[in-house]
């Protein structure tokens, strides 16, 4: 047998999981029609710089720049240069050689 706060606990994650179904259709149907003026507006241009072609126009090309904002970086610190003393040459290990 089930317990009345679990089949609860089922409704609103139910209603929950139903709300984001509906948020991301909202969000979907947004971008689509976003893409779709951008192409509708493509069309158009395209069908303008056909029609001076059909006249016998020069077609001037019209250069789409699209802005990317820029990011701005912190200067990076100056790292302090530290000069190495110059090294000594190694002390020998082990048994030293016969004098003969």
């Amino acid at each position: 047998m089930t317990t009345s706060y679990k089949l609860e606990a089922v409704k609103l994650l139910k209603a929950e999981k139903k709300a984001e179904r509906v948020k991301e259709a909202e969000e979907l149907k947004a971008v689509q029609d976003e893409e779709e003026k951008k192409h509708q507006a493509n069309l158009r241009r395209i069908a303008k710089k056909m029609a001076k072609i059909e006249k016998g126009l020069p077609v001037e090309e019209e250069v789409v720049v699209e802005e990317k904002p820029v990011v701005k970086k912190a200067p990076a610190k100056k790292k302090a240069v530290v000069k190495k003393a110059a090294k000594k040459a190694p002390v020998k290990r082990g048994r030293p050689k016969k004098k003969s």
